[in-house]
């Protein structure tokens, strides 16, 4: 088929963050009361979604194809690290609505959404059609999803009584977001078996019991700030110019540091700890601030 040349920063119908239409406002516009529903997708519905999908491929380059909506462990480095799956919109307003609301400048040059292999065509135009699919079928998207995380607890092991033996399976809603999901469906944690969590740079947000949060600081948390931003979730990741193959500080700021690039079981931290990062794809060379000097 006709290949699309394709740049996140041109994208067609990606627009600056101030003229972004903010994705979450949109979907708690269109939500029905409580949040969107969570039930499988069958019949006249699934039907609807599949031909949905395909649509939104096509519009971007892809084949009329099917596909899952969650990144598996062993497709991402970082989320393979604790067995998760991952939910991929494209970051900030490139996918042409604003999925980041309280990012900073900083925080948007400094996008992990180029590391690794996020910096490939085919990685970026599917974080695209994620984003405006979600946008265009918020209900069918939000069920689509929730019958992926089902199926993912599905498939962990039973005992002969047919119950699991596994360990719960975390699941990452903002890879490279920030929405609110308890909002806008919060039926999804109701979810037996599954283990949400993600990072955040907003202080608004107040999440179940089985949705952990760890705050995000930028390039305008000052050092003296962090401390009381780790209080707000339990902990703080805060990026470091610490090269790969280096050791993180084993303090910063009055907190002690734990190297997150080890694991992304955030639910594990100790309260109060500065999660560590280095920098990694277009942070490296950072000089807004937003990366951490520790040389």
């Amino acid at each position: 088929m006709l290949r699309i040349p394709f740049c996140i920063r041109c994208v067609s119908g990606a627009v600056t963050m101030s003229r972004a239409r903010d994705l979450e406002r949109h979907l708690v516009a269109t939500m029905p009361r409580g949040g969107y529903p969570i039930h499988e997708l069958v019949g006249e519905d699934l039907a609807a979604w599949r031909a949905a999908m395909v649509r939104e491929r096509v519009a971007v380059g892809f084949g009329p194809h099917v596909v899952p909506l969650l990144t598996p462990p062993n497709a991402n480095v970082k989320l393979d690290k604790s067995n998760a799956y991952g939910l991929s919109l494209s970051p900030a307003s490139t996918g042409g609505w604003n999925v980041c609301r309280a990012s900073s400048p900083g925080c948007r040059a400094a996008c992990l959404a180029t590391a690794g292999k996020g910096g490939l065509d085919s990685v970026q135009r599917g974080r695209v059609w994620k984003t405006r699919l979600l946008a265009a079928e918020p209900a069918l998207f939000i069920r689509a999803l929730a019958g992926e995380v089902r199926d993912a607890v599905a498939r962990r092991p039973l005992d002969r009584l047919g119950r699991s033996t596994g360990p719960l399976v975390p699941v990452r809603l903002n890879v490279l977001s920030d929405i609110a999901w308890e909002r806008v469906a919060p039926a999804l944690f109701s979810i037996a078996g599954a283990r949400f969590y993600d990072y955040t740079k907003r202080t608004d947000r107040t999440v179940p019991a089985n949705y952990h949060l760890t705050s995000s600081a930028t390039e305008r948390t000052a050092d003296s700030g962090l401390a009381e931003l780790a209080d707000m979730y339990g902990s703080v990741a805060v990026v470091f110019d610490t090269r790969r193959g280096h050791a993180l500080p084993t303090t910063y700021a009055g907190c002690r540091v734990v190297d997150g690039d080890l694991s992304d079981s955030r639910w594990n931290d100790d309260r109060g700890v500065i999660v560590g990062l280095r920098a990694k794809g277009s942070a490296i060379g950072d000089r807004s601030g937003f990366v951490r000097s520790v040389a």
